[in-house]
């Protein structure tokens, strides 16, 4: 009985309203362009029958306009569009964003789209479409309508046009392909800052023209100054409809949501009209275009120029190489260099072989070189953990800090080291010795030697007739690359081609899934519709088959193609190296693993970064700089090892510090607060004292309590520093590090990703130019192609670094702003700032590891006592 009663309890609640009156029709054959006022309740309903003046074509729709004064949301006026093409119903009031609606404007489905969906009734041409108009409120009410003809609908080709669209009114028009076009550019614009949406659908009925429906319907992107997209007969083969819609607040285009007044206080203030009115004064004007998409011809011209361009580097390799069996001009090219003897180059060979699993040879006539591990107190590297890898294939006997090369006749000891000159090798240089006491001697059985000229317990060594000071932690005063460079070829070779194996592991589980994610946003982009999932450069965004931005992908092939030819040079010089060993007392120890490992690292930036392409946005940011993060710090990494090659740091721990820092630009990014900033600046400024104390002082400080008392009763005595140029640079280094600390720490931008690289990159330059500078200081002069690179490098690094800058998307911002950076292709109406960025980053990484490369060739024939560390 009670279920019962609640029933009757809540029917007669609902129908307050009702009535049991007689509902009575009206047909009413009303005119276009005039506005008509009908009473309404919910006795009365209206059938309103409307005729064009004229008779229009199929192609041209109506547009409708309602407005209802007095109904409410829990018994609205039903409006139901009636005609050929199908019927569709809107209610007033509605509710949209919060806001209360009183009117609204719809276009109507021409009548061809019956034709279009092969629903055509044969014979029967244009009809007067009609209007049901009921209301469920007994109370008394009135209805507004006005029917009237689109005054913009068919958009031109390659012709801008003006329409005005408002929250309750959007504006819709039509394109129809020309004859002979596949694919078109839709550029709109605006002059406002309104947040408003873009939406292309297929010419079919309905037609989606709210918030919710078009959520839903069609290709769609936020929009406050600009959108595109490119689209193709192939997807709309009936043309499309173009529907810009003003959104309630600029909340979906990145700004803060409205702050409405108080409803009480609005009516009272301003009136229930004016505050109604206020709600809807959100007008946009669009600017409306349909561009000639780019034609396949256009696409093969822009890819064989970019192919020929980076391929003409490998032309002019070629030629060079050529170039240098020319004796004229291999002279001026070909760096000087003491070979090794005969007999160490019989050791070299077998040692080498042994690295290649081959069967080990060995000459009766040379000294048998016994596989051993070497102790951690044989050279400065006194955290070496060698596993068999770093085991040398030699006891070499230490070398003299501080001795002078020996003297020999004039081109006796050096010639050229092409693999093609047969000039004999001559004898060894003898080695300097000294007695027990003397800089570098075995250790005695008393004490041990730990570095160059100092003992284990601390005592000072004496040369003959000089007297060397002792520094903290048993460092010389004057270091010189012989007492850094200790260890055996095979030691050094295995450490640095462990960065290029590490790397190459990386790069396998890193990119792989990499490459599934990002395909798996192409295919929810393509399949949602939803323009805003991905970053694009709109305006220069060229499509090709699934990929919607085929440009930024092409324009990375100079990261792959230039990669791949730097590591062909470093091979090169490693072959040759192979065929004629170098004197192990002269020159800077090659390092050609670590070389290597630069130049696949950028072949990784090339497919990271064009899978970043793909969809570029917040969740996969960190594809495209993770790996130019790697080849910042490989640059410092072997920069140091060239004079450092016994202290450098290890492959896994150098990956291991990458891990950690990406780790912390993903954290900086998805939840980059106040929090993060300040334990970001710590342990920024942190860690970077204690690698300045760690470069300082050779690798030998640790964060121990016995390292920090000896650094700091350094800092007490106030005496002269022991390296001055070492601390100039570690001074300098560690101002620009505080100030990239601060300014993050002020700024605390969302780009956490780029103030990283900043970081990165900066330090690298700066080390760079600090070895430039050091190498000018101490009278070291390098070779003319040198030169030739690093100002080629210079160059070509001024215009990329100014493209970078001036962007095309920015994905830490909504994808409405990142539209505002959005301009017109500059290069063959195909290429924008950021692939012109790509390309001449490619070339100036390139440029920059050429120079590496070969800097230090002036000092293929300088002994190594002689050649200083800084």
């Amino acid at each position: 009985m009670f279920v019962y009663s609640a029933c009757l309890v809540l029917l007669l609640v609902g129908c307050v309203c009702a009535d049991q009156t007689t509902v009575t029709v009206l047909q009413l054959q009303l005119t276009y362009n005039e506005i008509h006022t009908l009473p309404i309740n919910n006795s009365i309903e209206y059938i309103l029958e409307f005729t064009p003046p004229q008779p229009l074509p199929l192609t041209v729709p109506s547009l409708v306009w309602v407005q209802s004064v007095g109904a409410d949301t829990a018994h609205p006026v039903l409006v139901t569009a009636r005609q050929r093409a199908g019927a569709v119903t809107w209610q007033l009031p509605y509710e949209s964003d919060e806001h209360t609606l009183y009117e609204l404007e719809r276009t109507l489905c021409p009548d061809d789209t019956a034709e279009a969906t092969g629903a055509d009734c044969e014979g029967q041409s244009r009809s007067a479409f009609s209007l049901h108009v009921s209301s469920a409120c007994a109370a008394p009410t009135s209805v507004r309508v006005r029917v009237s003809q689109p005054y913009v609908w068919d958009l031109p080709f390659a012709r801008a046009v003006t329409v005005s669209a408002s929250q309750t009114s959007p504006r819709v028009t039509h394109y129809q392909f020309i004859e002979g076009q596949t694919s078109v550019r839709l550029i709109v614009s605006s002059e406002s800052e309104v947040c408003a949406t873009l939406s292309v659908q297929n010419y079919t009925c309905p037609i989606a023209q709210t918030v919710t429906d078009v959520s839903t319907t069609g290709l769609r992107l936020t929009m406050m100054r600009s959108g595109a997209v490119q689209l193709s007969k192939s997807e709309y083969p009936y043309g499309f409809y173009v529907v810009a819609l003003v959104l309630p607040s600029e909340q979906a285009c990145g700004g803060a949501a409205a702050e409405d007044m108080d409803w009480l206080w609005a009516a009272a203030l301003l009136g229930a009209d004016a505050a109604r009115v206020r709600s809807l004064s959100r007008h946009k004007a669009f600017t409306i275009s349909v561009q000639p998409a780019l034609t396949r011809e256009q696409y093969a011209v822009a890819a064989v120029v970019t192919l020929f361009l980076f391929l003409s580097f490998y032309v002019i390799f070629g030629a060079l190489v050529l170039a240098q069996r020319w004796p004229p001009f291999a002279k001026y090219v070909l760096p000087k260099a003491v070979l090794a003897p005969p007999a160490d180059a019989v050791d070299a060979s077998a040692a080498e072989r042994a690295l290649d699993g081959q069967s080990e040879i060995r000459s009766e006539a040379t000294t048998p070189a016994r596989l051993r591990r070497r102790g951690s107190d044989a050279t400065f590297d006194s955290s070496d953990n060698s596993d068999s890898d770093d085991s040398d294939t030699s006891a070499r006997p230490p070398i003299p800090a501080s001795s002078t090369p020996a003297t020999t006749p004039a081109g006796a000891n050096q010639h050229s080291a092409n693999e093609n000159h047969n000039t004999p090798t001559p004898a060894r240089a003898s080695q300097a010795t000294n007695n027990g006491n003397s800089i570098g001697s075995p250790p005695s059985d008393a004490r041990r030697t730990t570095t160059d000229g100092v003992q284990a317990d601390g005592t000072t060594n004496t040369q003959v007739g000089e007297t060397e000071i002792q520094g903290p932690f048993g460092l010389p005063t004057r270091l010189r690359l012989a007492a850094l460079a200790r260890r055996g070829g095979r030691t050094l070779r295995a450490r640095s081609d462990r960065y290029l194996y590490m790397l190459y592991t990386v790069a396998v589980f890193y990119a792989l899934p990499v490459v599934q994610f990002v395909i798996a946003f192409q295919i929810i982009l393509n399949v949602s519709g939803s323009l805003d999932i991905c970053y694009y450069n709109f305006l220069c965004a060229h499509r090709a088959g699934a990929l919607s931005d085929f440009n930024h992908v092409l324009s990375n092939l100079g990261y792959l193609l230039l990669g791949a030819l730097f590591m062909l040079q470093v091979r090169r010089r490693r072959l040759r190296r192979k065929r004629q060993p170098r004197h192990q007392d002269y020159g800077i120890p090659a390092h050609y693993g670590l070389l290597s490992a630069l130049g696949a690292g950028m072949m990784v930036v090339a497919v990271l970064s064009a899978s970043y392409h793909v969809c570029p946005n917040r969740l996969n940011f960190q594809f495209d700089t993770a790996f130019m993060y790697v080849l910042a710090v490989l640059i410092m990494v072997k920069i140091y090892q060239s004079r450092h090659p016994d202290v450098n740091a290890r492959a896994h721990a150098t990956f291991g510090v990458l891990a950690v820092l990406i780790a912390l630009v993903v954290w900086g990014v998805l939840d980059g607060g106040p929090l993060f900033w300040g334990v970001f600046t710590v342990v920024h400024v942190f860690t970077f004292l204690l690698l300045s104390l760690r470069i300082y002082y050779v690798g030998q400080f640790r964060l121990e309590k016995e390292s920090l008392a000896q650094a700091a009763s350094e800092l007490r005595k106030g005496s002269r520093p022991l390296y001055r140029a070492r601390l100039v640079l570690l001074l300098v280094a560690n101002a620009l590090n505080w100030m990239l600390a601060i300014f993050g720490l002020m700024k605390q931008g969302s780009d956490f990703a780029g103030h990283m690289l900043q970081v990165l990159l900066g330090n690298a330059l700066m080390y760079m130019v600090f070895y430039l500078a050091m190498k000018l200081v101490h009278g070291e002069r390098l070779r003319w192609y040198a030169w030739a690179l690093l100002a080629a490098a210079a160059a070509t690094w001024a215009p990329a670094l100014y493209f970078f800058l001036s962007g095309s998307s920015d994905w830490s911002s909504a994808p409405a702003l990142s539209r505002h950076r959005n301009h017109e292709c500059m290069v063959m109406q195909f290429y924008d700032s950021h692939d012109l960025w790509h390309m001449l980053s490619a070339v100036a990484l390139y440029l920059s590891f050429s120079a590496l490369l070969t800097w230090d060739d002036g000092l293929s024939a300088v002994k190594r006592t002689d050649i200083p560390v800084f």
